[in-house]
């Protein structure tokens, strides 16, 4: 029974970090964009994707949002 419930909160723990984290989004970007993306990211030793979100995020605090 015990068992149970710390199996059953584990997977609720799981399913919420999920539910927090994995809303993807698809951009095209051109040739010369993704290469300075990588760039940028290799050079400053971060994911591409860490600097995405933050200028998605910058962008929609200036804008108000």
């Amino acid at each position: 029974m015990r068992q149970e419930a710390s199996r059953l909160r584990l997977q609720d723990l799981k399913q919420s970090k999920a539910r927090e984290s994995k809303h993807f989004v698809n951009c095209p970007l051109d040739f010369d964009t993704k290469q300075r993306l990588a760039r940028a990211a290799v050079e400053n030793e971060i994911k591409m994707t860490v600097i995405i979100k933050t200028a998605i995020d910058q962008y929609l605090r200036d804008n108000g949002y």
